[in-house]
């Protein structure tokens, strides 16, 4: 008999980010059913992590398609021992939509696809109006504006091998599919003063090519700048995130079209389809990440 779930995620130093990933799925499934690759972290932040599966691997540039490559490897592996495995970074926290399911657990045991696409969103720090984040305290109490984001639209889980992308954006020969109650929510712009500390250090590391990650290696005023331009956005309280939200099913069905004529691209869809509102967290989800 297996266990019902895993999650596996890679990192390297992200003191910030890693205790909250632990917090929030150590809490659903068990420290002893996460899975941190470790990229040759020297912060100390994956160290003395009692219960919590270290894989500790050598430093090297930044290649996310090797990434993939081996991420995919060690997910499939974990099948022999897990119903079901996800894949998410150590800024994406995954909820199952309470209105359908206690949680991860409960979601995995009930979902009967090979594949479950979560719908994504940017969580957006407002500047101006919201302090700075507590990272060891509920995001979601602290942080309610969200973005649309096709890129974030990712298939998190899966319950037979598959091969991600680089990005994790899709799964080869795979269309996206957003018909499952499955949440990511993406923290990368969830504050400023982290979000221009952790820049620095992504662009100051080592990359694979010249053109590998250029959008985690911009300069400071162009993020800012970028998220100050999201937090400014037309501000929308009525979303339900319901299965029949019409403002969702719209966004949805718009990233399942862009698969079209896309057929033989390395990615299924298209990466730019980025909400032009900022939508309220429903109040089920709060507490929930």
């Amino acid at each position: 008999m297996k266990a019902p779930l895993a999650v596996v995620t890679m990192v390297y130093n992200e003191a910030e980010f890693l205790p909250l990933w632990l917090r929030h799925y150590g809490a659903q499934i068990g420290l002893g059913a996460c899975h941190v690759i470790d990229h040759g972290s020297e912060d100390g932040s994956t160290t003395g992590l009692p219960g919590v599966n270290v894989l500790r691997i050598p430093r090297s540039p930044q290649d996310d398609d090797r990434r993939a490559r081996a991420i995919s490897d060690y997910c499939a592996s974990l099948l022999a021992w897990y119903d079901a495995v996800i894949s998410v970074d150590v800024d994406e926290l995954l909820v199952a939509d309470p209105a359908f399911s206690s949680g991860l657990v409960e979601f995995a045991r009930n979902w009967r696809g090979d594949v479950a696409s979560a719908t994504g969103f940017d969580v957006i720090h407002l500047p101006d109006e919201e302090p700075s984040i507590d990272w060891s305290h509920v995001i979601s109490g602290q942080r309610p504006w969200l973005r649309f984001s096709s890129a974030m639209c990712k298939p998190a889980l899966i319950r037979s091998a598959q091969r991600w992308v680089p990005g994790f954006h899709n799964i080869e020969g795979r269309p996206p599919v957003l018909d499952a109650p499955l949440f990511l929510f993406h923290l990368r712009y969830a504050d400023l003063a982290s979000g221009l500390k952790r820049l620095n250090r992504t662009r100051e590391q080592p990359w694979a090519s010249e053109n590998a990650g250029l959008h985690q290696r911009m300069a400071d005023t162009n993020w800012e700048g970028m998220l100050r331009a999201m937090a400014g956005l037309p501000k929308r309280e009525t979303i339900t995130l319901a299965p029949h939200d019409p403002a969702l099913m719209e966004w949805r069905t718009r990233v399942e079209q862009s698969a079209i004529g896309r057929e033989h691209e390395r990615y299924r869809l298209d990466l730019h389809l980025s909400g032009d509102e900022l939508w309220k967290l429903p109040e089920r989800f709060l507490g929930r990440f």
